[in-house]
Parts: structure tokens; sequence; C-alpha cells
């Protein structure tokens, strides 16, 4: 019967949260200033049919033109290339929700972020197969075992000195990219 009741609690709760206004957001909303915010975070149209949803349930109507007004207004401050870039460089992804006009310089400036995010993931990624084969020496039972560690741990090293350098490559692109910024 308990199990019942928390299962019961943690759907509805899942539920709820898929709500993206309350009744209280719904009433007293400035939708030019939530459309501002959603726009700023460079959340998609589809965010606009959410809102709608979601008052819709409370019998609060959407003000779609007033929303599409703050959004277009706070894509103005998400679609600028130092945004791009540090999304990029985050590993976030670009959306597409720039507008046409700012959508070429936004993607190419979050490319140019996110390829050095690629190659610091490859090189990550290396330094923890380092350290796994460092372990699996220390552990290994057997000369054999130890130099096949070894010839792979040689392999791995040559990969990492490779990589390295790709992410000094990666991030002086990078920093001689930006310097064309404001």
């Amino acid at each position: 019967m308990v199990h019942r009741i928390g299962l019961a609690t943690l759907v509805a709760a899942v539920l709820c949260g898929c709500s993206s206004l309350s009744q209280t957001e719904c009433q007293s909303a400035d939708w030019k200033t939530i459309g501002y915010e959603d726009g700023a975070r460079g959340a998609r149209q589809a965010r606009a049919e959410e809102h709608r949803k979601s008052c819709a349930k409370h019998g609060v109507a959407f003000e779609r033109e007033d929303w599409e007004h703050g959004s277009a207004r706070g894509l103005e401050i998400f679609c600028t290339p130092q945004n791009a870039v540090r999304i990029g460089l985050r590993g976030g992804e670009n959306n597409g929700v720039c507008p046409p006009e700012a959508e070429l310089e936004f993607g190419s400036h979050w490319r140019a972020g996110r390829v050095v995010w690629e190659q610091r993931q490859r090189l990550g990624q290396l330094e923890n197969r380092r350290r796994e084969l460092d372990y699996a020496y220390g552990s290994a039972n057997s000369d054999q075992d130890r130099y096949a560690i070894r010839v792979e741990l040689a392999r791995v090293d040559e990969q990492l000195r490779y990589e390295s350098a790709r992410l000094r490559d990666e991030e002086a692109r990078l920093a001689e990219f930006l310097r064309g910024l404001p």
C-alpha cells in the first residue's frame, strides 16, 4: 500500500513537472517578458506551445504575439557570436533557433567552439584509458600480461601526444577566430 502511494506521488510529481507555468504564473504572465527570457535562453518555438497548453489547463489565454515579440528580442541576446562560442565550448547544441540573418554567423562560431570541446573530450577519454592501463599493469599476474599492457600503453601515449598537439592547434585556431569579435 505504501509503495502504491509513493508511486502515485512520483507519477503526479512527474506530470506536474511537465507544465511550463503554474496557474499563478499564467494569471500574472507578462508574455513579452516570458518570451524574452525564453529567447535569451535559446528556447525553441515549441516552448510557446508548452506555455499555451499549461495556461489553457488553468483557463488562461496565451498571448502568442506578445510572447513572439519578446522571444525575438531575447534571441538578439542569445544569437551572438560570443554566446555561440560559449555554447560550443560547453558541448551544447546549436538548436537552430536564431533568425536566418544571424544563423550563419552563429553556426560558424558555435562550430569553432564545438571543435575544441570535442577535442578535449577525445583527450579526456585517452587520459582515462591511460589510467585504466596503469591500474591494469599494477595488477597484472604475468610477464606476458604486463608486456601486452606496455604495448597498449605505448600506443595510448602516442595517441595522447598527437591529440594534445591537435588540441593546442584547435585552441590556437579558436583564439585567432575570436580576435575578430568585438
